[in-house]
């Protein structure tokens, strides 16, 4: 009886073997477009069987998958002369998905290779391997172009049923087994009417309740409004709306209660809080407008992010507008969470310690004053006043809440005097959250990460 480490190779190479079997001799256009498709066929082979393999076989270590392989991926190359460029493949169990290289002409024997290697990855945590050309030159050389997949695409996304009212081109598929429909991207959608729109949804909704489809969104927008009824006779309900577009939802299993997210609960709102380099005064406003200026409470610049606004990008937004200051962001001092706000969300405020450009502090060596512009449409008047006072007043004194707030401001307010003239800035810099601007590695883009300044 082989062993389970002994099996699943031999599965690992039967499954690649299978794979490289399907390559056709590119002699033809129409051979490479079949040799394509038997790589697709043989990728997806490929992947269900060793993701099935690799969890369930205790002794197949990840680095014994990856190594096995990189080995039959070397064969493949080498047992395939008609390879033109370099294939890579990166697959992640934390993504749910792969980024692929598109390659021109590539054999049949590197894209088998690589869909084995793609299939290890998603079974094993995270394996990347490259196929290069048999004259030695890189993905690079021959301009291969990456795709990166969404990490909310799934792996493999099924095949297009001919019977749907809606072409592919207006439908996305998710990992939780939903479909997001665009009403937008149908073709003709300005002239569909809503009659029309229901028949069509109707239909789609047997397809997928067939297919055991799971949550299905359909986005309208502004100009096809009139789509809505037709979509709510049909069980649908509003998810969130935004200018320009309303988002309906439906969960389709009966056997089931919806696991679709609410729309927004939260809106996240910064106070910005910086202190006068030289005489340890806070930067404070009063409003025009709203409940702070009904009682003539100063208070520091506040505001909510916009969308896709990170929280220290805001605070220094919110301090440009509303004083004319440039600011660098220091540090979250501490935050505050809330509920029943507007429309019933929740809300977080964040505190942020603030710093005043170094040219301000050059302009008061010279003898100059800090200019303070308030924003004409909100706010009053904008001043420096002592951090003590701003404590004192009635409304914070009477809130045990705001009475935490202010002592961890007061806390941070001697940091940043004692920081600024500093030689050890580690001694004193020991409070709060600072903002760390890193990629997320397994998709394009990054993040911002806000970890405690002690660690």
């Amino acid at each position: 009886m082989k062993s389970p480490r002994s099996a699943g190779l031999l599965l690992l190479q039967s499954v690649a073997s299978s794979a490289l079997r399907h390559g056709v001799p590119p002699s033809t256009a129409t051979a490479a477009t079949g040799r394509s498709r038997a790589a697709a066929t043989a990728a997806t082979s490929a992947t269900r069987s060793l993701a099935f393999l690799a969890p369930s076989s205790s002794s197949l270590s990840p680095k014994i998958i990856g190594n096995e392989a990189k080995s039959f991926g070397r064969r493949c190359v080498s047992a395939s002369p008609s390879t033109t460029t370099c294939t890579s493949t990166y697959a992640s169990s934390s993504s749910y998905g792969a980024n692929t290289t598109n390659t021109n002409g590539a054999s049949s024997g590197a894209t088998a290779a690589a869909a084995a290697a793609a299939a290890i990855g998603v079974a094993s945590g995270a394996v990347a391997v490259t196929s290069c050309s048999n004259d030695g030159s890189s993905a690079k050389d021959h301009e291969s172009v990456a795709v990166n997949k969404s990490i909310d695409s799934p792996l493999h996304i099924p095949p297009h049923d001919p019977d749907l009212p809606f072409p592919p081109s207006s439908l996305k598929h998710d990992t939780y087994n939903g479909v997001t429909l665009d009403v937008s991207k149908l073709p003709n959608s300005s002239a569909i009417d809503a009659k029309t729109f229901e028949s069509m949804l109707d239909k789609a909704l047997q397809i997928w309740t067939k297919e055991r489809k799971r949550g299905i969104w359909i986005r309208i927008p502004t100009d096809h409004a009139r789509l809505v009824p037709a979509t709510a006779c049909h069980g649908f309900d509003f998810q969130h709306a935004e200018p320009g577009q309303v988002v309906l939802t439906k969960w389709l299993p009966k056997e089931s209660a919806s696991r679709l997210p609410h729309g927004p609960t939260h809106q996240v709102g910064i106070g910005a809080l910086v202190m006068h380099p030289f005489t340890g005064k806070m930067l404070a406003v009063q409003e025009r407008t709203g409940p702070a200026a009904a009682r003539k409470l100063w208070k520091m610049p506040t505001g909510l992010t916009d969308p896709g606004e990170d929280i220290a990008h805001a605070a220094v937004r919110e301090l440009r507008e509303e004083t004319g200051l440039e600011c660098v962001f220091d540090r979250i001092i501490c935050f505050r969470q809330a509920h029943g706000g507007l429309f019933n969300r929740s809300d977080m405020f964040f505190v942020c310690l603030c710093r005043l450009a170094p040219h301000y502090e050059e302009k008061l060596r010279e003898g100059s004053e800090i200019e303070l512009l308030p924003q004409e449409e909100e706010i009053l008047c904008a001043d420096w006043i002592d951090m003590e006072d701003y404590a004192q007043q009635g409304v914070w004194k009477e809130s045990p809440l705001y009475k935490e707030m202010n002592g961890a401001m007061l806390k941070a307010a001697r940091h940043g005097i004692e920081y600024a003239g500093a030689d050890n800035k580690e001694e004193t810099s020991d409070h709060g959250f600072v903002a760390k601007e890193l990629p997320v590695g397994f998709r394009p883009g990054s993040n911002t990460i806000y970890v405690s300044s002690k660690l």
